[in-house]
């Protein structure tokens, strides 16, 4: 039987590294895109995880925010695997600030990548997924698709975004064997919570004084997923029995609570 194959954006770090191992581990092939040079000590150190589990690996540096970039993503991943089961829209950025502080910048980077690239995303696995007649599409999105959060602004514009796209792709695909559906954590363990700016937002909305992520990851009252949790998550919509009649739809993976 043919190896299956699953696509990820922002595959070298974080959620998306995450992803990829979990996959890998289940017997997929894995195609990778992450904005980083595929040099880059990151990038290198998942490449290799990857190839020593014994399954096949096409890495490439790609700018979800570059239509360029994706199309000749997709068109290497054809031209190498001639199948594409699963792809994980993964790629993204938080910018933070006051609504009324946010420069045209901010939010124009931030939309270019959250919402304009994973539309490129599912476009082009739309046409592979309707050329081979099946599919799995999966958008990360988040909580923040689903509620106001204090200074994402542009953060929460893209990830709403996202989610109307999700449900308007699967509506147009429809019939068509082919899934697309859209996961929502709350904040996950990834080098995005772990920067200066994150922690000092923390420290903001809790009135805390945590120095460096360890602190924070550690306070009962911060409950950030790990990783692996939403790769199961992705793992389960895209192979389970149980989530073949899923499309269209945004699942809250809420630790806060914030959806009740």
């Amino acid at each position: 039987m043919d190896r299956k194959t699953v696509l990820i954006t922002g595959g070298a770090q974080g959620s998306g590294r995450s992803f990829a191992l979990y996959f890998a581990d289940r017997g997929f092939d894995i195609i990778l895109a992450d904005r980083q040079a595929t040099d880059s000590p990151a990038y290198r150190e998942v490449i290799g995880q990857l190839e020593a589990k014994g399954g096949a690996v096409l890495a490439r540096q790609c700018d979800v925010a570059s239509t360029q970039a994706v199309e000749g993503l997709f068109h290497a991943a054809w031209e190498q695997f001639k199948r594409l089961d699963v792809v994980i829209a993964n790629a993204g950025l938080v910018t933070l600030g006051e609504t009324w502080n946010l420069t045209d910048a901010q939010v124009n980077a931030t939309l270019a990548v959250n919402l304009a690239g994973t539309w490129r995303t599912n476009k082009y696995a739309a046409r592979c997924m309707l050329r081979q007649g099946s599919g799995k599409i999966i958008n990360i999105a988040s909580i923040a698709a689903l509620v106001g959060v204090y200074y994402h602004a542009a953060y929460c514009m893209s990830k709403w975004g996202i989610i109307g796209l999700t449900k308007t792709l699967a509506k147009e695909l429809q019939g068509r064997n082919i899934s697309v559906n859209a996961v929502c954590p709350t904040p996950v363990k990834t080098p995005l919570s772990e920067t200066k700016e994150f922690i000092a937002y923390m420290n903001r909305v809790m009135g805390t004084r945590f120095a460096n992520a360890e602190e924070m990851y550690a306070d009962p009252r911060t409950r950030f997923l790990e990783p692996e949790t939403v790769a199961r998550m992705c793992y389960w919509l895209a192979t389970s029995e149980e989530a073949a009649t899923l499309t269209g739809q945004e699942i809250p993976m809420d630790l806060y609570g914030l959806t009740l």
